[in-house]
């Protein structure tokens, strides 16, 4: 358990085979409505077990509130974005540098938990992160491509539904919406919708210009996966907006899926968890962080 303020406490999972403290240190943040089990399971499935298979030590937190964390998320969760950004993550970062020993690290994120990193980035600097290089899956911050799935997952059961739920609950009741697995607090949930519609890229709290700070500094070498069959949550137009936002910087987009040529049709957290993923993607992401 990672302390943060007050009685915060964040659980971080810490994976490895071989020789503890040798492997190459990972750091892996989640999104919206999850917590760290999209990256493994018990069984030893998932990118996390993977990675660890070959020759990574890899930490998985579950974000504030979420997952093993504590305390849970509920009706009186009063944090956003900028507890998260500000306090949580540069808290993991530490934790990560004192098991590793301070050596630079890969993070990696899916979903909206590249924004959440990229903002932290932003706040303190790659090098006061101890932060190398960065891969994403599905990563996004807007959400502007069109089409009849996102309007019913996004502009229907997020947006409305979602927001008639967080009224009723005080958080957003993901899993019993069938949207996620894990609780979303009010705050985290709205600051997500204003996030995901607004051309600027600003701090919800103190309205720190994030996209102004990312566009003029200088950011480590990034990966972005983005499933061709992801239409809603990580379409590849959102994806390639996000990586375009980050500004000028070595970053590859990896467009996967039949209709982009061929490999399986990964939903949105499938990038993660289909079984062709272990075979097709992620030794492609594995050769990019080794390479010299």
């Amino acid at each position: 358990m990672v302390p943060v303020t007050g009685k915060v406490q964040l659980h971080l999972r810490r994976l490895w085979c071989g020789d503890k403290g040798r492997g190459e240190p990972v750091l892996m943040l989640h999104g919206a409505a999850e917590d760290g089990h999209i990256f493994y399971s018990h069984s030893g499935l998932g990118l996390a077990s993977w990675l660890a298979r070959n020759g990574c030590e890899v930490f998985v937190p579950d974000l504030r509130g979420k997952g093993k964390s504590w305390p849970a998320i509920n009706q009186h969760s009063d944090f956003g974005f900028h507890e998260v950004v500000t306090e949580d993550i540069p808290a993991l970062a530490a934790a990560v540098a004192r098991c590793a020993g301070g050596r630079e690290q890969t993070w990696i994120t899916h979903s909206l938990g590249g924004a959440l990193a990229a903002a932290a980035i932003a706040r303190s600097g790659p090098e006061a992160l101890g932060v190398r290089q960065l891969a994403h899956f599905a990563a996004r911050r807007r959400i502007r491509a069109g089409g009849l799935r996102r309007r019913l997952l996004v502009d229907l059961l997020w947006r409305r539904i979602g927001r008639i739920a967080v009224a009723v609950e005080g958080y957003l009741p993901a899993p019993a919406l069938r949207l996620g697995t894990a609780r979303e607090s009010r705050r985290c949930f709205l600051d997500g919708l204003r996030w995901a519609r607004e051309e600027a890229w600003l701090d919800p709290e103190d309205g720190f210009d994030y996209g102004s700070t990312l566009a003029a500094g200088v950011w480590p070498r990034s990966l972005y996966f983005a499933s061709a069959a992801d239409r809603a949550f990580g379409h590849p137009e959102d994806v390639r907006d996000f990586m375009h936002e980050i500004g000028h910087h070595d970053g590859r987009m990896l467009i996967v899926g039949s209709a982009a040529g061929g490999g399986g049709d990964y939903s949105h957290t499938g990038l993660l968890v289909h079984p062709e993923a272990e075979s097709e993607l992620f030794p492609q992401l594995l050769d990019w962080m080794r390479e010299d």
